[in-house]
């Protein structure tokens, strides 16, 4: 009881010759001085006035400061936290990088010069696995989408294709990559020699794995899409096969970095 009594008496007789309270500190330097742990077991209100209650915020904000002779407050880290995806940080604010993920449900088919020598969006993309802004479109004969902000996105493409020698015989160079809808022109894309071997028929030779990883700027008032072109037929495979089993093994993401 001695003991209370001394610390109350303490704590008012600080407050009376310094307006400031300190708790194992002679010289408090602001209102309130604690020199050691502090345990907080219910609410912390931020804000307010002299009159009025400041805020306990809602479950799963974390506290910000707003800098020197302003109350901190109660933000949520991301702006959209319901949002399935990566947290970045763009111009200093917390957000979900929009995110597409899509693997094919069924071979697609390439037909040389089908589209008038211009690259064909590949079908058949329409297993969703991450689309956490709906601004892709798939369907068994095409695909599209759009990025919600300027920015620069990260590109993963993952194909495994089958085609044929041409003509004469000689090995083909198919691509794949991003095409920009909006300007008509690739804006990532990748190509190699095609090795059919000795097999002359559309999926009948070798299969190949082609893979692009890249980062490049793109536009939010434009349209994109994932996009194959070759001299001869080729079909895009969505189930690898062998001995060693089967399982999906086309794949094209996007993900903004900033």
């Amino acid at each position: 009881m001695k003991k209370k009594a001394i610390l109350i008496t303490s704590i008012f007789g600080s407050l009376f010759y310094h307006s400031q309270v300190g708790i194992n500190t002679s010289t408090p330097m602001k209102s309130l001085h604690v020199n050691g742990a502090l345990q907080v077991v219910n609410e912390l209100n931020v804000g307010g006035t002299a009159s009025t209650a400041g805020s306990a915020g809602i479950a799963g904000q974390v506290l910000k400061s707003n800098g020197p002779g302003n109350a901190p407050t109660w933000q949520s880290i991301a702006g959209v936290p319901s949002s399935t995806g990566t947290v970045i940080v763009v111009n200093g604010q917390f957000m979900v990088a929009q995110e597409i993920i899509v693997q094919m449900t069924n071979d697609f088919t390439y037909t040389a010069g089908s589209n008038g020598g211009i690259p064909v969006a590949i079908g058949s993309l329409n297993n969703e696995i991450v689309d956490n802004e709906n601004l892709y479109t798939g369907s068994p004969s095409t695909n599209s989408f759009k990025v919600s902000a300027d920015g620069v996105y990260q590109i993963m493409m993952n194909a495994q294709l089958s085609t044929s020698n041409d003509s004469s015989n000689q090995p083909t160079i198919p691509v794949i990559g991003i095409w920009d809808d909006t300007s008509s022109s690739w804006v990532a894309r990748v190509n190699d020699v095609y090795w059919a071997g000795s097999s002359t028929s559309v999926g009948g030779g070798p299969k190949q794995t082609y893979t692009l990883i890249t980062s490049i700027p793109m536009l939010a008032s434009h349209t994109y899409s994932f996009r194959l072109s070759n001299t001869v037929d080729v079909i895009v495979r969505y189930l690898s096969s062998g001995s060693t089993g089967s399982g999906p093994v086309t794949q094209m993401s996007l993900r903004r970095l900033k």
